[in-house]
């Protein structure tokens, strides 16, 4: 049995000068970071830390990884579907943009960001079955997306669909199982004080 503890990344710097497609975390996301990793994560048994090849999830993951010292290891299946983007954009922001195109970013935010949706869904869970398959690890802390948790998450409770509930920055949803077809979900969305 291994647990999974998901964490989506830290409030990203949207609009970066030098980083917009990957920007960094806000000075806000590196404070949610540290009082996760103080407050919340510290305490775990974790014994292997995975993140997002990008930026937002890197400098979230990294105050763990100090503490714990416990090197981070990229595996690129944990990317968000907007990774190849030249400008990082909040669901808020593409609300307030494109009002217009609202309804079809829900409906699926891959295509929305120019990503097919089967594809982009199945390379996550090819890189969870290959977490539950590794044999490294029984608590593993990944460091990751919005819907990279969604999919996991649906995947778990049987839903059809994403768009049914909401993830936070910074946030720990706990998946536990052997394998993706028993995985289950512990908690969702778990905040840190």
């Amino acid at each position: 049995m291994k647990q999974l503890i998901l964490v989506r990344h830290g409030e990203p710097d949207e609009g970066h000068a030098t980083q917009p497609g990957n920007p960094p975390l806000h000075a806000r996301g590196h404070a949610q970071a540290r009082r996760l990793a103080l407050r919340r994560l510290a305490s775990e048994p974790i014994d292997r830390i995975v993140s997002s090849p990008q930026q937002r999830a890197l400098d979230t993951a990294a105050p763990l990884a100090r503490l714990m010292g416990i090197e981070v290891e990229v595996i690129d299946g944990f990317a968000e579907c907007d990774l190849n983007t030249a400008r990082y954009r909040s669901p808020a922001t593409i609300q307030r943009e494109e009002p217009h195109r609202w309804e079809e970013f829900l409906a699926s935010p891959p295509r929305f960001l120019g990503t097919d949706p089967d594809v982009f869904r199945q390379t996550v869970l090819d890189a969870y079955a290959a977490l539950f398959a590794d044999g490294r690890g029984s608590t593993v802390a990944v460091f990751t997306h919005g819907m990279p948790v969604k999919i996991m998450v649906t995947l778990a409770l049987g839903m059809a669909r994403t768009d049914q509930f909401s993830i936070d920055h910074c946030s720990v949803t706990r998946v536990v199982g052997s394998s993706l077809e028993d995985a289950r979900v512990r908690a969702l969305n778990e905040s840190t004080p």
